[in-house]
């Protein structure tokens, strides 16, 4: 209720103002998002704006991009809500009325919609968002749509290979390591996802994160302790840079795995 709370209050404060002013007061904060509090204003700030114009495709991959980075800052159990909203304003941006309708189209239906699909950017928040859920869903729904999500990020490395420090290339490397534990089932092996999260890493290496996801999905999978260590190290010692939200959240969980590197590396 809280969450509800803070942006009916956003909401009266703003009231009827242009959607442009809207925006840039958004932007102003943006630099600030790694506070809840702020996070929650932007996105006030963008459905506000999004209300007065609700076929804007920049406000909807706004949306699903912030509605994500909210489930990641909220406690494991409370994330839900983010990663729902997140691939519904993303396949709204791309001309779907939602996740549900991504869902309900066949494998061939969904390919047909992939090749018609012109910006990477929304795809690359559709394919995090469902993937966030596949762990909701019922086993039997969660092995049909891997095989979507994948091509999500195929398409999404495409259209927009550099798009958020290249992270359809960490997310897909991040997805083959996850696949090479079923063995033979997806075809997947594990050495794989290696090039991806370093391909991640060639196209911004101040971006902190893929260094975590390379550590997490990667190190741990094979058995790499020191590449474990080394690369959240970096991420320790690397400054806050042009990414401060992702950075910010990349340093505290990087000090949170290095903790537990025991329980990784037994």
């Amino acid at each position: 209720m809280r969450k509800l709370l803070v942006f009916a209050v956003g909401v009266a404060v703003v009231g009827w103002a242009d959607p442009g002013e809207l925006v840039r007061k958004a932007e102003a904060l943006l630099p600030q998002r790694y506070h809840l509090p702020v996070l929650e204003q932007v996105i006030g700030l963008y459905e506000e704006a999004l209300r007065q114009a609700p076929h804007d495709r920049e406000l909807l991959v706004r949306l699903a991009q912030h509605w994500y980075e909210w489930g990641v800052l909220m406690p494991e159990g409370l994330e839900d809500q983010g990663w729902r909203k997140a691939a519904d304003y993303a396949f709204r941006a791309l001309g779907l009325s939602g996740l549900d309708e991504a869902l309900r189209l066949s494998n061939e239906e969904f390919q047909a919609f992939l090749r018609n699909c012109a910006d990477g950017r929304a795809l690359l928040w559709a394919g995090h968002g469902w993937g966030q859920l596949l762990g909701k869903m019922n086993p039997f729904s969660a092995f049909f749509a891997l095989p979507k999500i994948r091509a999500i990020y195929e398409r999404a490395m495409e259209l927009a290979p550099e798009y958020m420090a290249g992270s359809a290339f960490q997310a897909y490397g991040a997805l083959l390591a996850n696949l090479s534990d079923y063995g033979i089932l997806f075809g997947v092996k594990l050495s794989q996802a290696k090039p991806y999260f370093e391909k991640a890493i060639t196209i911004d290496p101040t971006y902190l994160d893929h260094y975590v996801a390379y550590a997490k999905e990667y190190a741990v999978r094979a058995k790499d302790r020191a590449l474990f260590e080394t690369l959240l190290r970096h991420v320790l010692e690397a400054p806050i840079g042009d990414w401060p939200f992702w950075n910010e959240v990349a340093k505290d969980r990087a000090a949170r795995f290095l903790a537990e590197i025991d329980r990784y590396f037994r």
